[in-house]
């Protein structure tokens, strides 16, 4: 392994913000999913968002890379700044081709079902995107794959299909798949919630070793303990609406929050 695959991510110095959502704003028809919602994310810094079930939480994370685009607001990241609005024709504006395609190069998710092809080895899970987006030549982005399955413990498996692995397995190759982009925000959504319960900490554990990394994370998750193990930030969503952040101790010790996250205080 060459010593720029080795030291491949840096974390940065600076505290500037990598996010700057203001006042996001989401409908889905008559239901208004977000309502206005803003939130700086640090550089280098993890920001987990937690809410019950239907609180806009992984709409919110999914407004972060424009899977779901914001009907109104303004947000800022990855040195990529939009503002989102509608014209007369009630369409979505804001936003060009090129802008969206620099900012999927720089934002990359890990999901819940894992999204992994099935008619492509691990390897080729995971060179597939720094190959079509980045336009990375096949030993560049074959190396990048290497090295990244070596560091979520899955570089034995690369020859082996989807289908072949354990569903811990196959979120730790879609944990690679993201890496290999070297994005600039990563973006978890309860990527333990369709596991096995004996597969969660395997995962837990390499999300972990990023954030001890100094990677910036955006994550939305179930895992009241990790949350507050991990993240720099807190964030309790509730019906669209931000109802309290900060750091984990202040939501935790926050009256609005203390009834949802009772059991796991």
């Amino acid at each position: 392994m060459t010593s720029s695959l080795q030291h491949a991510f840096r974390p940065r110095s600076s505290t500037a913000p990598a996010v700057v959502a203001n006042q996001l704003i989401k409908h889905f028809g008559d239901l208004e999913v977000l309502k206005g919602v803003s939130l700086d994310v640090p550089e280098g810094t993890v920001t987990s968002i937690i809410g019950a079930s239907g609180s806009g939480k992984s709409t919110l994370l999914r407004c972060m890379n424009l899977l779901e685009r914001p009907d109104q607001g303004e947000l800022a990241i990855a040195d990529e700044a939009i503002r989102f609005d509608r014209n007369p024709q009630g369409d979505i504006i804001g936003l060009d081709r090129r802008q969206l395609q620099r900012l999927r190069a720089k934002v990359t998710m890990v999901f819940q079902q894992f999204n992994l092809w099935p008619h492509l080895t691990v390897l080729g899970n995971v060179i597939e995107a720094p190959m079509r987006v980045k336009k990375l030549s096949r030993k560049r982005a074959t190396a990048l794959g290497e090295h990244y399955l070596e560091r979520v413990g899955m570089a034995d498996r690369r020859d082996a299909y989807p289908a072949f692995l354990s569903g811990g397995q196959q979120q730790r190759v879609a944990i690679a798949r993201a890496l290999a982009m070297e994005p600039r925000l990563l973006l978890f959504d309860e990527p333990t919630s369709a596991l096995d319960p004996e597969r969660v900490n395997e995962v837990l554990g390499v999300i972990r070793g990023l954030a001890d990394e100094g990677r910036t994370m955006l994550l939305v998750t179930h895992e009241m303990h990790f949350a507050r193990e991990v993240s720099d930030q807190l964030v309790y969503l509730d019906q669209g609406n931000i109802a309290c952040s900060g750091t984990p101790e202040e939501v935790f010790a926050d009256p609005r929050c203390r009834q949802f996250m009772a059991p796991a205080a």
